[in-house]
């Protein structure tokens, strides 16, 4: 291993040393770290699900953005705590593969444990919502090197595109192993969310403090649980706020028997005044209907 990969694999994540982790961040000139810039265009479309609490609806736009600071007690991929983050999905990717599940598939991948328990079954409530950006969005990434079985073209261009630059122009060899652990890093599922210590700070260290990279909007990385199939995005408050509005919301059942599921959309919304959203009632196409009580029978909602 290397020095920055060394000092880094000493780093005890569930002691929390967050001078430490942040020292070895500087051992890298801040225009020496090599990230990738990452523009969404005015017009394009994220998608952000959110599990119902139990018998309650979100009425409220404000319920469907990123939560208030003082809710944000852990880490997540890429937010420490206390530090708000709106999460979305967003398909720049191509979807003309069988392989290649639908947006609302990878939004539950992201999101809902139920899904992904193969032993749990159920109904299970959620509210997707639709946002639009009003205008660009300038986003870092780091360089897509961890093993994604499911990468959408784009992630395998973005792939070759990254070896074929790095292997052409002279890049400090710290800054490009700092890199290369962390983008292997934000590729990792962790079961406690204190081990996304590193990589939380390190997300944190590009968008807040290093001069490089501090005034983008936010983060794009693949989508690890969809394997590649779709990308997230972690937006800034400010910026979400400045680029991007609610366009809608619609609440589905997800029915599901261990490994087998399927999800219809019951209602959508129809108005939306001083941020309160009136839904409407979904005309379900008969075929969805009758694939979805196959797998609703004999399951109770768990919320």
């Amino acid at each position: 291993m290397g020095r920055i990969k060394d000092l880094l694999e000493s780093v005890d994540v569930f002691k929390e040393k967050t001078d430490e982790l942040y020292d070895i961040f500087r051992i890298v000139p801040d225009f020496d770290i090599p990230v990738l810039r990452f523009y969404l265009y005015k017009g394009a479309t994220l998608i952000r699900q959110r599990v119902n609490l139990k018998d309650a609806d979100f009425i409220n736009v404000a319920d469907l953005k990123y939560p208030p600071a003082c809710c944000i007690k852990g880490y997540e991929r890429a937010n420490i705590p206390y530090q708000p983050m709106f999460y979305a999905c967003c398909f720049p990717g191509d979807y003309d593969s069988d392989d290649v599940p639908p947006p609302r598939v990878v939004a539950l991948m992201e999101t809902s444990s139920f899904y992904r328990d193969t032993s749990a079954s159920g109904i299970e409530r959620s509210t997707v919502s639709r946002w639009d950006l009003k205008e660009n969005l300038e986003l870092v990434a780091m360089p897509f090197l961890a093993e994604y079985s499911r990468a959408c073209k784009l992630i395998k261009d973005i792939k070759a595109s990254w070896d074929e630059v790095i292997e052409q122009c002279k890049v400090n060899p710290d800054g490009l192993e700092l890199i290369k652990y962390m983008a292997s890093e934000i590729g990792k599922s962790f079961s406690s969310n204190v081990e996304y210590f590193k990589i939380a700070n390190f997300v944190n260290y590009l968008l807040n403090i290093n001069e490089k990279t501090k005034n983008v909007d936010g983060i794009i990385y693949p989508s690890v649980p969809g394997a590649g199939a779709g990308f997230n995005v972690a937006i800034k408050p400010d910026s979400f706020q400045n680029k991007v509005e609610f366009v809608g919301a619609s609440k589905c059942y997800l029915a599901k028997k261990k490994d087998k599921a399927y999800q219809i959309v019951v209602n959508h919304t129809v108005l939306v005044k001083d941020g309160v959203i009136t839904y409407d009632d979904n005309k379900i196409d008969p075929h969805e209907l009758d694939v979805y009580l196959q797998y609703a029978e004999g399951n109770n909602f768990i919320n």
